[in-house]
């Protein structure tokens, strides 16, 4: 691909969002730029940074294609160029997420994770919770019969209490 293209990029900012036609309502701006500049490489390096979350390339002139009968203003000054991939798909390497792989630590952090879900898991599955308490049904008898028990000694406190004064 020519060393001169001049790309012309829409950018997005934030979430996308359409209107009922199907307009994106968005923020978005056109930026015109010189194709693998050092302009290019600062750019493409701070986009992220500055909150961009999508681009599209809208178009691309080859400056060294130069219509001399047209007027400098004009679009046609310039030869368009119809396969824009070679400028896509360095911006689509932008936004590609990649999975880094895990460290030891982190391997060993991610198992025990899965392990501690999975007997979470089980121990939800195995225990019904009771629909007044809403402790399981074990806890339930032990906790009724903790109480029974508090019931029983209090009462008995009360008589040895009444026969010492």
């Amino acid at each position: 691909m020519s060393k001169n293209l001049s790309v012309t990029l829409r950018l997005f900012y934030g979430e996308l969002n359409y209107d009922k036609d199907g307009n994106v309502k968005s923020k978005n701006e056109t930026v015109s730029i010189t194709f693998e500049s050092p302009e290019w490489d600062n750019f493409i390096k701070h986009l992220k940074a500055h909150g961009v979350t999508s681009v599209k390339v809208e178009k691309v002139y080859d400056l060294s294609k130069v219509n001399k009968d047209e007027p400098v203003e004009s679009l046609k000054r310039f030869g368009e160029v119809e396969d824009v991939s070679a400028v896509e798909a360095v911006i689509n390497k932008l936004f590609e997420t990649t999975e880094k792989p895990l460290t030891p630590e982190q391997k060993q952090i991610k198992e025990l994770q899965e392990q501690i879900a999975a007997l979470t898991a089980g121990a939800k599955a195995g225990a019904k919770p009771d629909a007044k308490t809403g402790l399981s049904k074990g806890g339930a008898k032990a906790g009724a019969n903790a109480a029974e028990s508090n019931k029983d000694n209090a009462e008995g406190e009360g008589a040895a209490g009444e026969g010492q004064k």
